[in-house]
């Protein structure tokens, strides 16, 4: 039994699917199962049951499963002690990240740090940011990546990204010859929007709402489940769209779509790294920081 062994069995725990426990530890759904077969076979009874496609955790597997996230924990609190001690700059970095930072921001970022740090392996996870939090709560992250500061005791942040919301639309479209649209027009127009849940749609509703468009006088034609969808639903003309400005900076330059504001409603946004309060940060985690501010200061 390794570290790897129970990294494998929290994975499937927590996400009680071998198929989404395999894409969250990239690792093979044969290479889980056999993981789990070495598991069963060193205790003498099953661990999982399996369920269709989902797996639930036996009494047995409960037990092994509360212990081999007190294992986990510890180990990774010797290595962050260890590696603070010694100032040395290596190691797993595990960032959990919302969508405009983790699509748009960080991937260039981690690349470019690789380079002065290569013995820093760096795993960037994209979720939203509910999710992120929850995720460097439980000490499986060691940096979040996100578009709200919590209010929480445990963590501390910093701004390193601002983030634009701007209406977008296709070249031939009549607001194209506009700078700024009136919130009276908007509402007229059919929007490509993102799926209730969404974060980034959360975020513009309210801003609308603030400028007097309440959601319900929206003209929802279509919902999309991703940034990268709406941006291609608006170029084939299905509709325009209200999103960060990080997410069309290529469609920008090749001119495929055209960005206008929203008159007398500005909506800008902080983005944030966030990560555990502690009196000494690990030097791994630090030094990420550090980069990532250097790299484009906050304003």
């Amino acid at each position: 039994m390794n570290i790897t062994t129970l990294q494998t069995f929290i994975a499937v725990a927590e996400k009680k699917n071998l198929s989404l426990a395999a894409q969250d530890i990239h690792i093979t759904q044969p290479a889980i199962s056999k993981q789990l077969s070495v598991l069963e076979t060193h205790f003498g009874t099953p661990l999982v049951e399996r369920r269709g496609r989902g797996v639930n955790l036996t009494p047995a597997g409960e037990i092994f499963y509360r212990h081999a996230k007190e294992i986990l924990d510890l180990l990774n609190r010797a290595d962050r002690e260890i590696r603070q001690m010694s100032g040395e700059i290596r190691g797993r970095m595990i960032i959990w990240a919302s969508t405009i930072p983790g699509h748009y921001i960080l991937p260039p970022i981690i690349a470019s740090f690789k380079r002065e740090h290569p013995d820093v392996q760096t795993v960037l996870q994209i979720s939203d940011s509910k999710e992120a939090i929850r995720k460097l709560l439980e000490e499986a992250a060691h940096i979040a990546a996100v578009g709200i500061l919590p209010n929480n005791k445990r963590i501390e942040g910093v701004k390193f990204f601002s983030d634009e919301l701007v209406v977008i639309a296709p070249p031939d479209h009549p607001f194209a010859e506009e700078s700024e649209i009136s919130l009276e027009k908007l509402a007229k127009e059919p929007l490509v929007w993102r799926e209730l849940g969404s974060g980034t749609r959360s975020v513009v509703e309210t801003y609308l709402a603030k400028g007097g468009l309440p959601s319900d006088k929206l003209n929802i034609a279509l919902e999309l489940g991703s940034t990268g969808a709406i941006v291609t639903a608006v170029e084939a003309g299905a509709g325009i769209s209200v999103v960060s400005r990080w997410a069309v900076l290529k469609e920008l330059a090749l001119g495929k779509i055209v960005t206008i504001k929203i008159k007398d409603v500005p909506m800008e946004r902080d983005l944030y790294l966030v990560y555990p309060r502690r009196k000494n940060k690990s030097p791994m985690v630090e030094a990420f920081i550090d980069y990532a501010l250097k790299q484009h200061p906050p304003a």
